[in-house]
């Protein structure tokens, strides 16, 4: 027997509604927050939140470990504040408030407050939309390094003009920030990338991405094999003290250096004449970056580089892993 059709064969399949509670990871209350093991962090149950108007809730694929989210959990106030923590998401878009730019459906990346759950909170307006050749896990550890080295290169100068065969150092080259800055230096039109890490493997990894010159900074330190003004660009990731005044003679007039605070370095009391310095300050996330950073990595400009892989209920041994420091590219959490 024939049936008429009915719109409702037609309609789209939507997504299941997202549950009353959620697994997410956050500082304890009364746990001290110490080293090597970090007690401090506990996975429990929560209620998954509602989305503002100008918001979106995203259910989380993947995350991922940054040292700014370590400083977060080893400053118990602060940590605290943040409540629910992680900064990297993709995933994809379960509900919107009403003045939301995404729909339900969407596959997102970006940075937030309070990643490391199954669902977490977005802001529209600053969250990349993802097409569906595109894996989410692919690129759901690369937001917060990689718009932290896209905006500390860009403030440079970045991209070059490829004729002026630029010489550019990172001093931090197997990191998140590093690894990340390594290609997106190269994909700018820098001529010569310069960094350092440290034994064989690491090393055969940077050259990989895209450094010409590597250095060992167990054996030398990165400015040693640099003539005096001949470098035009040094992007200190790492934030060393002291770094700064090392650079100045090799930096050309005309040249920059900017640095991201972290480990107590600071901008040189003596710049040579004519070296412009910067502080980079803090990462404001921007949809606009996470579009170039996306069509870098469609290109094959980008490859995302995870060390090593954690449940949700083990964040506290990525960051154990993580603040013993030599981790190669970055430390994802798995939802």
């Amino acid at each position: 027997m024939f049936a008429m059709p009915t719109l409702a064969m037609f309609a789209m399949p939507t997504l299941a509604k997202p549950p009353t509670t959620m697994l997410a990871s956050r500082v304890a209350n009364f746990t001290a927050c110490t080293r090597p093991q970090f007690s401090c962090i506990e996975t429990v149950r929560v209620r998954v939140p509602t989305p503002l108007p100008l918001e979106a809730l995203v259910k989380v694929n993947v995350s991922s470990v940054n040292p700014s989210d370590v400083d977060i959990v080893e400053d118990r106030v602060v940590g605290k504040l943040f409540g629910t923590l992680g900064v990297d998401f993709s995933g994809e878009v379960v509900a919107t408030g009403p003045l939301c730019s995404l729909k339900v459906g969407d596959k997102v990346w970006g940075a937030t407050i309070g990643a490391y759950a199954e669902y977490a909170i977005v802001i529209c307006a600053i969250t990349g939309k993802l097409s569906d050749d595109v894996d989410p896990r692919a690129v759901g550890t690369l937001a917060e390094v990689g718009m932290t080295s896209a905006e500390a290169l860009q403030r440079t100068g970045a991209p070059w003009e490829p004729t002026k065969n630029l010489t550019v150092v990172i001093t931090s080259g197997s990191g998140g920030t590093g690894f990340v800055a390594v290609q997106l230096a190269k994909s700018y039109g820098a001529g010569k990338v310069v960094t350092a890490t440290s034994g064989a493997s690491n090393t055969a990894f940077v050259k990989s991405i895209g450094a010409d010159v590597v250095v060992d900074y167990k054996v030398s330190d990165i400015f040693a094999p640099l003539a005096n003004n001949s470098v035009d660009v040094v992007y200190d990731n790492y934030g060393a003290k002291g770094t700064a005044d090392r650079a100045m003679a090799k930096l050309k007039p005309g040249g920059t250096f900017i640095f991201l605070p972290g480990k107590g370095g600071e901008l040189s009391k003596h710049p040579k004449p004519g070296v412009r310095q910067m502080n980079y300050g803090l990462m404001v996330p921007k949809a606009s970056v996470l579009d170039e950073l996306l069509d870098l990595y469609r290109r094959g400009a980008l490859k995302p580089h995870v060390q090593a892989t954690f449940p949700l209920t083990n964040v506290s041994g990525a960051f154990a892993q993580s603040a013993q420091g030599h981790v190669v590219g970055k430390l994802a959490i798995a939802m």
